[in-house]
């Protein structure tokens, strides 16, 4: 099954016309975003509300033929304008999401972050990627290899259940999540590490199984958990790697897309919806990928 049928398989089959999806597109005239938007137009019914300069935006819609009922256009240039027209759509409940086209992650979350105009609901903006690794039978999560930083305890916590929610959407009741460190064992001048044995510890684990912290491969190879005789809950089966911090999430990311032959979504949490801040050069294939799991978040299975 492809990692585009995997995620589809989750996603409510049943949906009223009246109730259609609406993908908000920030600086939109890019054709890798036409052809992901089109793909999703045809295939899931979703309309889209394109925002760029009219003119630019009228001739590339011309080279992919969507219909006029799918689609509409708010005539805005001026990127930080564009971010600032879409975050009003998701307040004003006319956007189930926002996806970045050809401007700056930046200039988009700065709207998105205005203290009196923004859309931020957790308090914390979190990148969640969803991979299908061939080697895997199973989608993996990573967080955060996109926003934050260097977490602390608070932020950790929040990480993890912004990821726990995805993986909930993904038809799995309780994903077993790995606190990533360098060893299974606490390393205590490693402020992650010990954070991470703490979190595990008061974790009731009614949500998820948090186990911490873990090497990697303990946490995604059942051999090497049997070779080191561990004896934890989650045995080369983690469905949710939480990084130690933004380094160390990005690299795993990109190191299982480069040489893992891995393909993947990427959404921010922590807003009124889903953000689709893909890479300007991603491929239309992982930007269609990443609208259908901003999709799923939103179905509520009416």
């Amino acid at each position: 099954m492809s990692f585009i049928s995997q995620i589809k398989s989750f996603k409510q089959k049943e949906r009223s016309s009246k109730n259609k999806f609406v993908l908000a597109v920030v600086k939109a005239a890019d054709d890798e975003v036409m052809k992901s938007a089109k793909k999703a137009i045809q295939e899931e019914g979703l309309k889209m509300i394109f925002i760029d300069d009219k003119e630019q935006l009228e001739k590339i819609i011309a080279n992919y033929q969507l219909s006029a009922e799918d689609y509409e256009i708010i005539d805005e240039s001026n990127d930080s304008q564009a971010a600032f027209e879409a975050v009003r759509l998701v307040r004003e409940g006319k956007a189930g999401a926002i996806m970045k086209g050809k401007l700056s992650t930046g200039k988009l979350l700065k709207q998105v972050v205005a203290k009196e105009t923004g859309i931020v609901k957790s308090g914390l903006l979190t990148h969640m990627a969803v991979l299908s690794i061939p080697k895997l039978d199973r989608l993996l999560g990573i967080s955060d290899g996109g926003m934050v930083l260097q977490p602390n305890k608070e932020e950790y916590k929040t990480i993890i259940q912004h990821g726990v929610e995805v993986f909930h959407k993904l038809g799995v009741e309780k994903p077993k999540v790995a606190l990533l460190s360098a060893a299974e064992t606490l390393i205590p001048k490693l402020p992650s590490s010990v954070n991470f044995a703490e979190i595990a510890e008061e974790s009731d684990n009614s949500q998820a199984i948090i186990e911490g912290p873990l090497s990697l491969d303990i946490s995604l190879s059942p051999t090497s958990a049997a070779e080191k005789n561990w004896s934890g809950a989650i045995k080369g089966d983690a469905d949710l790697i939480i990084a130690s911090d933004i380094v160390a999430g990005n690299s795993l990311s990109k190191s299982l897309l480069l040489f893992g032959d891995g393909e993947m979504a990427g959404i921010i949490m922590g807003a009124r919806v889903p953000i689709i801040l893909t890479s300007r050069s991603a491929s239309a294939s992982e930007k269609y990928a990443s609208i259908l799991l901003a999709q799923l978040m939103m179905d509520k299975g009416e």
